[in-house]
């Protein structure tokens, strides 16, 4: 286990604290305290490396913290984030969705996505996931980002919230060995925390008794990933033998079929964008992911990651290095 910890009782001076607690959120945020607030004395942050997931424990000022549409797009992260604090409200903007949170709820976000969280002064404790870890639980869910999860109402919610709770009490003092127990089991309440977000519907329900359905359910979206760009739903409906209303149930709790299409094939356009070495032309790329129409691909992809697809930088895609240390480090090592 690595520790990366930041305090500040050594900093006199109230603006110099303001400022150095500014730089410790980066690289993952863009911070700004709120007015009149002051970065107490005791306030810190810390970040544990636990082998496959990050733990951050923070207890500081009332602030704003945002993840702008280029830092998501120069960092290219693919990583959820499940989080839990004392105190509140909180208020967070993840695109159009505007939500709240109060004292022991669950915020669940992701990495890959622009977002806002005005919070008041507390203490916060977050746990960071690779996608990849989570892909049992995501394939069937996609879970809205931003997603609020009532601790007062979602007992798996305040399942979890305690238990970072106690996790990040037990760390003090856990051995290797305990920590490599501990790690798979919080990896399997955050599985279990993500397949509920949004299973709260009846046709939800439905879906997860019904094994045969939800086996089905992730045949189609292996195939679509596979036929990302002449994939359409006449060719799904004669592949799988369904009718257009099986189809679109298949696909309820994530916004119908033709929106997971749509989001699998600007995933791929955003990971097109940073890995090339030079900008390629729109209507190509429109058509290499799948789009017909130039413009209607741009409004798509602005709208889903805040920036027009030609302002993704040539070449940004990240690549870990074995000099690289910290937070980012960290995560891209995951």
């Amino acid at each position: 286990m690595r520790i990366l910890e930041h305090r500040f009782e050594h900093i006199p001076q109230e603006s110099r604290r303001g400022r150095a607690w500014l730089a410790s959120l980066l690289p993952l945020f863009e911070g700004a305290l709120a007015t009149e607030a002051v970065v107490p004395e005791d306030a810190f942050l810390r970040y544990h490396h636990l082998g496959a997931i990050v733990l951050a424990v923070e207890r500081g000022p009332a602030q704003v913290v945002t993840r702008s549409p280029e830092r998501v797009q120069s960092q290219v992260l693919d990583h959820l984030v499940l989080r839990a604090h004392a105190g509140g409200p909180v208020r967070i903007e993840a695109g159009a969705w505007v939500g709240e949170a109060a004292g022991g709820d669950l915020i669940l976000f992701d990495l890959a996505q622009p977002l806002r969280i005005a919070m008041p002064p507390q203490t916060g404790i977050a746990i960071v996931v690779p996608r990849r870890l989570m892909a049992e639980a995501t394939e069937d869910v996609v879970p809205r980002h931003g997603q609020v999860l009532p601790g007062a109402s979602v007992p798996l919610a305040r399942l979890l919230a305690a238990h970072l709770c106690h996790l990040a009490d037990a760390l003090e003092t856990a051995t290797p060995a305990q920590v490599g127990d501990l790690v798979p089991a919080t990896l399997a309440l955050c599985r279990a925390i993500v397949r509920s977000a949004r299973c709260q519907s009846a046709a939800c329900q439905n879906h997860e008794a019904g094994g045969g359905r939800t086996e089905l359910a992730r045949e189609v979206r292996r195939y679509i990933d596979a036929h990302l760009v002449t994939i359409n739903l006449a060719g799904l409906i004669q592949r799988f033998g369904l009718s257009r209303r099986s189809l679109y149930r298949l696909f309820a709790e994530t916004g119908g079929v033709e929106t997971f299409i749509r989001e699998r094939r600007l995933a791929h356009a955003l990971r097109v964008l940073a890995a090339s070495r030079r900008r390629p032309k729109l209507a190509r790329l429109a058509h290499d992911c799948g789009f017909a129409d130039a413009q209607v691909f741009s409004r798509a992809f602005k709208r889903r990651y805040g920036l027009s697809p030609m302002r993704v930088e040539p070449g940004s895609a990240p690549i870990a290095a074995a000099s690289e240390s910290g937070l980012l480090g960290w995560l891209r090592d995951l």
